[in-house]
């Protein structure tokens, strides 16, 4: 019986605007989004039924797992498959600002299709992938991408030349909610046309501008919220690191690095302060239409 892996790549923020809130009380936000090399390992095996289980014991092994709810609701917009055995084999730590979660569903419906041959378009993954949560169309596009919307509306934009990256996750996370919730949107914007020269950027690798033009708002709420963050990108920024952000609404914080060697370096000074410390790089297109394999 031929099961499939996927390799779900997890995903740092960029750039990250807030525009304001909409009426359906999400907010309006910019970003640029891009995958990393941290990956969790899906397995799906051919079964009767729909079934998940990990091994982190913080993930849901039910429906309440986001995984499980992909598996779902492709069973119900293309019910020609009894059911999948999905196992999780999980490297992205939860509740991290990484899309953990939303990788995991966008892993299940790109693997479901290439397993069970169900043909479905990108646009129509993208559709599905917008009724489960904000980041898992990106997700499932991958890559370098502008989200638009409240994340949903994506599409892709010039790749981001390869950085290495070195994250940290403090033993705790943030509810995005509530992140938002205590967001003052009076607060530092970026100026009409940032994310605009932001993609200039990329296109023209511009690794400079990149670098120094990084830029999150939630910044300001999660830092307020969790004195714990700033500390952590004050601590990154002193032991040596020139270019840091928090990603998505917290609470990892990363260090970019042009170099594989220096950012090694820094990986291995940093772990003498902070237990949750990883090293990824940028994701190109390849690795990501590599992302599915199958196996008997």
């Amino acid at each position: 019986m031929t099961n499939a892996v996927v390799k779900a790549y997890a995903k740092i923020n960029l750039y990250l605007n807030v525009l304001g809130k909409r009426p359906d009380s999400y907010h309006e936000v910019e970003m640029i989004m891009q995958s990393i090399s941290l990956y969790d390992r899906i397995t799906l095996k051919p079964a009767e039924r729909i079934s998940v289980s990990t091994n982190n014991p913080l993930v849901a092994d039910d429906q309440r797992n986001l995984a499980f709810q992909a598996a779902l609701l492709v069973q119900r917009n293309y019910p020609f498959w009894p059911g999948v055995e999905i196992v999780i084999d999980k490297k992205i730590p939860v509740a991290a600002g990484l899309a953990g979660g939303s990788t995991d569903a966008a892993g299940v419906i790109l693997g479901l299709n290439k397993l069970f041959s169900l043909n479905m378009s990108k646009n129509e993954m993208l559709e599905l992938g917008a009724q489960l949560g904000s980041d898992v169309p990106f997700c499932i596009l991958g890559n370098t991408a502008l989200a638009k919307g409240r994340g949903e509306l994506v599409e892709e934009v010039p790749p981001c030349p390869k950085f290495w990256v070195v994250l940290v996750k403090p033993p705790f996370g943030v509810k995005t909610s509530v992140v938002y919730k205590n967001l003052n949107l009076g607060g530092k914007k970026k100026e009409n046309g940032g994310i605009t020269k932001y993609i200039k950027a990329l296109e023209n690798k511009d690794r400079g501008y990149l670098l120094k033009n990084m830029f999150n708002l939630l910044e300001q709420s999660t830092f307020k919220l969790y004195p714990e963050v700033e500390k952590i990108k004050r601590d990154l920024n002193k032991l040596g690191a020139e270019y840091t952000l928090m990603s998505g609404s917290g609470p990892t914080v990363f260090a970019v690095f042009n170099d594989y060697q220096e950012a090694f370096s820094f990986k291995e000074k940093i772990r003498n302060f902070y237990t949750h410390v990883y090293l990824a790089y940028t994701v190109n297109k390849e690795l990501i239409e590599e992302r599915v394999k199958f196996y008997e």
